[in-house]
């Protein structure tokens, strides 16, 4: 059974997403800090926190004057910058790289669709480009004083750093290779024209197809959470998008790209958390899903409790071998060691460009690198495997329950 504390702050990050309070609900010290707790791990903090200080207002938060003025000083410093990044983030995309025409993808097209966009980060920027724009792309990171990590041959895009915009995930596709054919079975998903977009904030943005953005935003969720690093931002855009295009979005048309991938399961799943716990009531869903809600939105909360720790947590390539093996009848280990002979290396020594959100640090202080390095070797090798191997028995359990392996 999910804790109380965690359907609050279900409950807390949709009212947030909505700009609505929930009704007559009131919430004691020891609850807030436990919805703090949960919200930050969740990355849902300024979005909770937005609603728990307009019910303190009403008197139904038990929160001290002081807490309450430290957490909004955090959150005014944290805006600030984030406005700021975005602006010359916005300044590059309209600039420099106007000449590739960027596709948005998640970002700031899923903040705009909350209340206060403000209030939903994001960790970087992800673009979708042409693959004949890639190398003037780079070359234009670097002429603005940034840097760029090369993706690898498996890779779909180039991690890029740019001085004052930040993070940016160039993509050349959508997924990566391996993802594109073992996953997704070389299914197009790009079937409908590119649209253009006025944000809220007053730029415009070129975006993927409303149906086409709709199977793409289900579809990160679905990958995130095979490899136990999904969280309920990730979850709740999902939701958000589809409820908010629900007369736009072709549902018949998703509904056949999940069945063809065997998908059905999880995104009929997805959709039901919508409506039982997300209050996105108008989203169409099948009968007979509410038993594995509760088991995928606890399985979120325990891959959050960890860590989101991909290298130990991640069932990707136990999923991908099976699935390749079952479907596509050959050898997984074969296709493995055609993709890329520098995996190895790449995933124990990655460019400082790879760690920057893992590793913030590396931003302003590059040299902390190799301290980096050594610290993921020693986690690799020495750290509690046993006891990791205990703890995702039951998340096998669950992708299987999901017809996910």
């Amino acid at each position: 059974m999910l804790a109380k504390t965690y359907l609050d702050t279900i409950e807390l990050f949709s009212c947030g997403m909505k700009g609505i309070l929930p009704k007559e609900k009131t919430y004691g010290t020891e609850e807030v800090e436990q919805i703090e707790k949960n919200a930050r791990m969740q990355g849902v903090w300024p979005v909770v926190f937005a609603v728990l200080k307009k019910l303190s207002e009403e008197g139904r938060v038990q929160v001290s004057s002081q807490q309450l003025a430290k957490w909004q000083m955090e959150l005014n410093l944290k805006v600030m910058e984030y406005t700021l990044r975005q602006e010359a983030m916005y300044r590059f995309l309209e600039g420099e790289l106007s000449f590739c025409n960027p596709v948005m993808l998640k970002g700031d097209l899923m903040s705009d669709l909350y209340a206060n966009p403000e209030l939903r980060f994001s960790g970087d920027t992800d673009i979708l480009i042409d693959p004949k724009d890639e190398k003037a792309v780079l070359a234009a990171f670097t002429k603005a004083g940034g840097e760029f990590k090369p993706r690898g041959e498996n890779n779909n895009q180039s991690v890029c750093v740019h001085p004052k915009a930040g993070v940016f995930e160039v993509h050349i596709s959508l997924d990566t290779k391996e993802v594109a054919e073992v996953w997704y079975d070389n299914l197009d998903f790009g079937a409908e024209e590119k649209r253009s977009v006025t944000l809220k904030n007053g730029h415009t943005v070129t975006a993927l197809g409303i149906t086409d953005g709709a199977i793409n935003m289900v579809l990160h969720f679905l990958k995130h959470f095979i490899s136990g690093i999904a969280h309920l931002k990730m979850l709740g855009d999902s939701l958000l998008y589809l409820y908010h295009y629900r007369d736009q979005i072709d549902f018949a048309r998703v509904d056949t790209v999940m069945e063809k991938l065997q998908y059905t399961c999880i995104y009929e799943a997805m959709k039901q958390i919508g409506v039982s716990y997300f209050g996105f009531s108008q989203l169409p869903v099948k009968e007979g899903q509410n038993r594995l809600c509760e088991k995928v939105l606890s399985d979120i909360q325990f891959c959050a409790e960890q860590g989101f720790s991909e290298e130990i947590l991640s069932l990707y390539n136990e999923y991908s071998k099976n699935r390749y093996e079952t479907y596509h009848k050959k050898n997984y280990g074969e296709y493995k060691s055609k993709l890329s002979r520098k995996e190895t290396l790449e995933r124990l020594f990655p460019k400082k460009t790879v760690l920057y959100q893992e590793y913030p640090v590396l931003v302003k202080h590059g040299w902390v690198l190799p301290f980096v390095w050594i610290a993921r070797i020693y986690k690799k090798f020495f750290g509690k495997k046993e006891a990791v191997k205990r703890q995702i028995k039951p998340r096998e359990e669950l992708l299987k329950e999901l017809n996910l392996l």
